[in-house]
């Protein structure tokens, strides 16, 4: 446990606030689950005893709560070598995907705990957790998947899990009306529904994929070989076809900017900006970048 006010933020990064709320939201209730991560500072180099490497979020949060003090993991390395760290933690930092968090769901439901439990683990509300087993144990993922993805709210996929394909119809329909679902939504929510109808409630999506494909044979290596090298021949005459109808657009405008006159008529039409490729071309003071 080290004192707050003695860390040192050396690469201070803006919070997304809804994140930041959940983060602090999380320490309130269950606590720090994790330590942060400090390097000891030399006499000399800096005006705090520590420098924080990674752990920014929980640091402020915690100071936020009133803690005076926090547990961290003080390491003795150099400047350089924290900046590092701090990168490669930041880096691999990602959002768990739809897939791991119903595996966690799963294998915390097979363990015993109950909803109120695994929502505390996984920093989320009961209700979540419910909404997520109902669908994992009726086998809707599919659905489970749309949810997390936010192609359609949890609440409408559990609703559509309960209900025939008809009636379903009608629960995207009032979705529509009620204004949960807009735009887009409203078609990948059909899609689903269409898919779902076919080829049952998981399907042959990402989380349930055939296992039993044929082995591949000299002569579909072949084949697959020649249609790979005609696809790449065509990209490269398409580049080639691009390539030299740049050059001549590049060409016609170095010729017109060279021309004061329009260059004039394009400030007198106020068409005063060209895009900075162009903008290198110009022998006169002409438009602007």
């Amino acid at each position: 446990m080290i004192s707050i006010a003695e860390i040192a933020v050396v690469n201070p990064r803006i919070r997304n606030p809804k994140i930041h709320k959940t983060i602090t939201d999380s320490i309130e209730r269950v606590g720090l689950k994790r330590p942060i991560t400090v390097r000891r500072v030399l006499v000399g180099e800096g005006e705090m005893p520590y420098a924080l490497i990674c752990g920014q979020g929980r640091l402020e949060s915690c100071k936020s709560l009133g803690e005076t003090e926090i547990a961290a993991f003080v390491l003795d390395v150099s400047d350089e070598t924290g900046h590092v760290m701090s990168i490669v933690e930041n880096i691999a930092r990602r959002t768990p995907s739809a897939v791991e968090t119903m595996e966690q769901v799963r294998v915390l439901r097979q363990r015993g705990y109950s909803d109120a439990e695994i929502a505390t683990k996984l920093g989320c509300t009961s209700s979540w957790v419910n909404n997520v087993t109902h669908l994992l144990e009726r086998g809707e993922k599919r659905l489970l998947t749309a949810a997390e993805a936010g192609q359609i709210p949890l609440n409408l996929a559990v609703s559509i899990s309960r209900a025939s394909d008809n009636e379903a119809q009608k629960l995207l329909l009032d979705a529509y009306e009620c204004g949960e679902l807009k735009g887009q939504k409203v078609t990948v929510a059909r899609k689903i529904l269409g898919q779902r109808a076919r080829s049952g409630k998981s399907g042959f999506d990402s989380l349930s994929k055939p296992l039993n494909r044929q082995p591949m044979t000299p002569e579909d290596l072949g084949k697959l070989y020649k249609k790979d090298v005609e696809m790449h021949r065509r990209i490269r005459k398409k580049s080639e076809y691009v390539q030299q109808s740049l050059l001549l657009v590049r060409q016609i405008f170095k010729e017109l900017f060279s021309d004061k006159e329009f260059c004039e008529t394009l400030e007198a039409e106020k068409l005063a900006t060209v895009p900075q490729p162009l903008a290198d071309l110009l022998l006169y003071g002409g438009p602007r970048r």
